[in-house]
C-alpha cells in the first residue's frame, strides 16, 4: 500500500547518521511518513562537515561507528557554536547504564534502541522537535520584548525631555518680576498634557503586560455585541460631535456571541477611539456586525487619514518603533493601542486585520469565534 505523504506542511530537517545502510534505510522510511525531510551520512566526520551546511533540527546519531563513535561526534557538535542547539538521540543497541550515561554527558537529549518500535522513535522524535521549536519561539520572543521595551524606554525618555523643558519654562516665566500669567497657563496646559500623555503610556504598558503574563481571567458570557457598540459610541459622543462625525451601525445577523464581554469592550473602544481620531471633519464611520461560519466578524470603517501598506504590515508588531500619527484634531496618540487590541484578540482566540487606504481611511476586522462557556 502506497503512503500518502503531506507535503503542504514544511518538513523539518532530520540528520541521520549511521554506517549500516539497513539502518538507514529503514529510518528514512519511517521518517518518509511524516513528511521529515532527512538527510542520511554514514560517518561521523561526513555529519561534522555536512551539518553547517544542511543546519538540521535533529540528529539521529549511531553510537558505535568506525572511526569516530557517536559520542565524540555529538561532543563536537555540542561544543560549535551555531549548531549546539541541535537535538541529538543516539542510535543504540546497548542500554548499560554508564553508556547511557555516557551519552547524555557527551550532549545527547535521549536515546532510541534498536532494533526500532515505529511508534517510539517517532513519538520521540516529535517530542524533541516540539520541545526544539518551543525553545526557538521563546527566544524569538525574548527578543521581540527586548526590542519592545527598548522602543518605549526611548519613548518615554523623550517624552519626560519635553516635560522637563516644559517645566523648566515654566519655572523661569513664573520667577520673573513681570511674569506672564497667560504664558504660564499656556505653559502649564503643556505640561498637563504631556504628563497625561506619558501617564497613559505607561497604564497601556502595564495593561499589556497583565494581559501578556496571564494575569486577567477571560470568562465567556453571552452577549449582544451590538448593545455593547451603542454603548461605547454614547460613551465616545462628545468627541465625535467636535468632529462632526456621522455613523452608522449594521446587523447583519440576529443574535448573540459568546465571548469576554469586557475584552470585547476594550478592543471596540480602542478601535472607535481610533476611527474618530483619524477621522476627518463631517466623517463617517461604519460598524458592521456580520457571522462567517464559526466566525463572529465585526469590521469598522473610517474615511480619515489612513495609512500606507508598509504601516500596516507593522502596526502590530512589539519590535517596530510605532508610528504616533497626530489625529486631525491634533490629538496625540501613546502608542500601543493596537497592540493591546492584538493581544487581547489573541487571547480570545480570535484575529485582527487591517485594510489600508493612504488618505483615504482604514478598516479594522475583527474575527471572534464563540468561546465555551
Amino acid at each position: 500500500m502506497d503512503i500518502q505523504r503531506n507535503t503542504l506542511i514544511k518538513p523539518f530537517k532530520i540528520m541521520i547518521v549511521d554506517d549500516d545502510p539497513m539502518v538507514v534505510k529503514t529510518l528514512e522510511r519511517i521518517l518518509f511518513k511524516k513528511n521529515y525531510l532527512f538527510f542520511s551520512v554514514n560517518s561521523g566526520e561526513d555529519a561534522l562537515k555536512m551539518c553547517d551546511q544542511i543546519q538540521p533540527d535533529i540528529i539521529l546519531l549511531d553510537v558505535i561507528m568506525e572511526n569516530m563513535t557517536g559520542y565524540e561526534v555529538c561532543e563536537k557538535l555540542t561544543s560549535r557554536l551555531g549548531i549546539h542547539n541541535i537535538p541529538v538521540i543516539f542510535l543504540t543497541s546497548n542500554t548499560d547504564p554508564d553508556d547511557v550515561i555516557r551519552g547524555f554527558k557527551a550532549g545527547a537529549v535521549d536515546y532510541i534502541t534498536k532494533p526500532f518500535n515505529t511508534d517510539e522513535l517517532l513519538a520521540r522524535v516529535d517530542t524533541h522537535l516540539e520541545l526544539k521549536r518551543a525553545r526557538e519561539e521563546i527566544k524569538m520572543m525574548n527578543l521581540v520584548k527586548t526590542k519592545f521595551f527598548s522602543i518605549m524606554t526611548h519613548d518615554i525618555k523623550d517624552s519626560f525631555i519635553g516635560i522637563k523643558g516644559v517645566a523648566e519654562f515654566l519655572n523661569q516665566e513664573l520667577n520673573m518680576p513681570d511674569a506672564n500669567c497667560e504664558e504660564a497657563k499656556k505653559l502649564s496646559n503643556l505640561l498637563v498634557n504631556d504628563s497625561t500623555n506619558i501617564y497613559n503610556l505607561l497604564e497601556n504598558i502595564i495593561e499589556w503586560d497583565t494581559i501578556e503574563m496571564g494575569k486577567v481571567e477571560f470568562v465567556a458570557r453571552t452577549f449582544r455585541p451590538a448593545e455593547i457598540i451603542k454603548q461605547i459610541i454614547a460613551s465616545l459622543e462628545n468627541t465625535i460631535a467636535e468632529k462632526k462625525l456621522s455613523w452608522n451601525l449594521t446587523e447583519n445577523f440576529d443574535g448573540s456571541i459568546s465571548s469576554d464581554p469586557v475584552a470585547f469592550e476594550s478592543i471596540i473602544t480602542r478601535l472607535m477611539s481610533n476611527a474618530i481620531k483619524y477621522s476627518y471633519e463631517n466623517g463617517h464611520i461604519t460598524i458592521e456586525i456580520s457571522r462567517e461560519g464559526d466566525q463572529n466578524i465585526i469590521t469598522i470603517t473610517d474615511e480619515g487619514v489612513g495609512m500606507s501598506q508598509e504601516v500596516a504590515e507593522n502596526v502590530f508588531r512589539l519590535d517596530t518603533p510605532h508610528p504616533k500619527t497626530i489625529g486631525t484634531h491634533q490629538e496625540k496618540g501613546v502608542g500601543l493601542g493596537l497592540i493591546i487590541c492584538k493581544s487581547l484578540t489573541e487571547k480570545l482566540m480570535g484575529l485582527i486585520s487591517i485594510v489600508p487606504q493612504k488618505h483615504k481611511g482604514v478598516q479594522v476586522i475583527l474575527s471572534l469565534p464563540d468561546m465555551e462557556q
